[in-house]
């Protein structure tokens, strides 16, 4: 395999799996940004999807974004569709022909347990040697049969990158002595700067951002805003994957309409960019985590975080530095820390988060992993 830091040497070869723009959703933002850091540095193809999901199980009016319709990545071909096997063959065969050093593939839930099955067998059995890039080891909502499953497929790995300790130390409970590679999720400075176009409606603004599922602990932020200030102002903006009437009827039973604005849709690049400019706290109450691409939007706006200590989270929130940690499912430690927070401290944090993100770039993580690879090539 060629060497990224050796210009003489010829450049790795290097098969991309996954999501990349059109589609929408924190993976597919993370296999595009790391599409075009492998750019650079390598010889890349990149597979991608005809069709993701298919339309009865996305929560979301539809899993592209708008942003960018009719949008093709360059040098990626959009061949695997979820629900035709034939699609599948497809794809292998197309990597299959590319000869890559190695093939990376996205990994974070059992819905695709199918199709990266196969593709990962198939590839392994014709002498190419996969890595499973991790973004959950099992599913968030998980059970003992969505694990067996997901070790099943991650075991026709020959190596793993994960974002962090949490999920390093998943892995080494599902198998024996796996090569893992922990490397920092990097900042999504894909983003548009802000135009500060949202007014400020008191002191404090807070702002839960993404998708709305059980395990992010939405209900406790909720209760948390009974016994904050009033000049505390929350946003919650994201698509539920549930009921967003009985978020609703909760915010009206609590009166809390006058101070929590409930957005349950998707936001455009341009809304998200002036959400996290306007906020002193993104705020993450997470129940369970492994980790989270919010925390790299927030600290590319310099905004501080309000997270649980659960998962990878405490890796990368530098408790009163980058943001503060509490304790999960507490409302009251939620509150206290609202309470205390002072925006005149922004300053200061968002020197400390500037310091923190310079090592987490994307050029960063595709050269990590180019380096990881022969270091595990004698380890099928």
């Amino acid at each position: 395999m060629g060497n990224p830091d050796n210009p003489t040497a010829p450049p790795p070869r290097i098969s991309l799996v996954g999501p990349v723009t059109p589609f929408r959703g924190g993976i597919a933002q993370h296999t595009t940004m790391l599409h075009r850091a492998f750019s650079k540095l390598a010889d890349i193809q990149t597979v991608s999807f005809s069709r993701q999901y298919p339309s009865w199980l996305f929560p979301g009016a539809s899993d592209k974004d708008p942003d960018f319709a009719g949008h093709s990545e360059e040098n990626v071909d959009y061949v695997i569709d979820s629900m035709n096997p034939l699609s599948w063959r497809q794809a292998v065969r197309l990597i299959s022909d590319f000869r890559p050093d190695v093939a990376l593939i996205p990994w974070w839930t059992i819905f695709w347990a199918p199709c990266f099955g196969y593709i990962a067998d198939r590839l392994q059995k014709q002498g190419i040697r996969v890595t499973f890039f991790c973004h959950n080891v099992v599913d968030h909502e998980t059970a003992g049969w969505k694990t067996w499953l997901s070790r099943r497929v991650l075991l026709r790995g020959s190596s793993y990158v994960v974002h962090t300790r949490a999920d390093k130390a998943k892995l080494e409970q599902l198998m024996a002595d796996p090569n893992i590679l922990v490397h920092p999720h990097p900042i999504y400075d894909q983003f548009p700067h802000a135009r500060g176009t949202l007014p400020r409606r008191g002191r404090v603004e807070l702002l839960f951002y993404g998708f709305i599922r059980p395990y992010k602990g939405l209900e406790v932020l909720l209760e948390a805003m009974r016994y904050v200030d009033d000049h505390v102002f929350l946003t919650i903006a994201g698509e539920c994957w549930g009921d967003s009437e009985a978020l609703s009827r909760r915010i009206q039973k609590w009166n809390l309409s006058d101070r929590v604005s409930f957005e349950p849709r998707y936001h455009s690049a341009q809304e998200t960019a002036e959400l996290f400019f306007r906020a002193d706290l993104v705020v993450l109450p997470y129940l369970s985590a492994t980790g989270s691409g919010i925390i790299p939007i927030a600290y590319h706006y310099d905004t501080p975080v309000l997270a649980t200590n659960v998962g990878g989270l405490p890796d990368v929130v530098d408790d009163e530095r980058t943001g503060y940690l509490v304790e999960p499912g507490n409302p009251l430690a939620l509150a206290k820390v609202i309470n205390n927070f002072d925006p005149s401290s922004a300053p200061r944090m968002a020197e400390h988060i500037r310091q923190k993100k310079q090592s987490m770039s994307w050029d960063a993580m595709a050269r990590a992993i180019l380096k990881f690879a022969p270091s595990v090539s004698d380890n099928p």
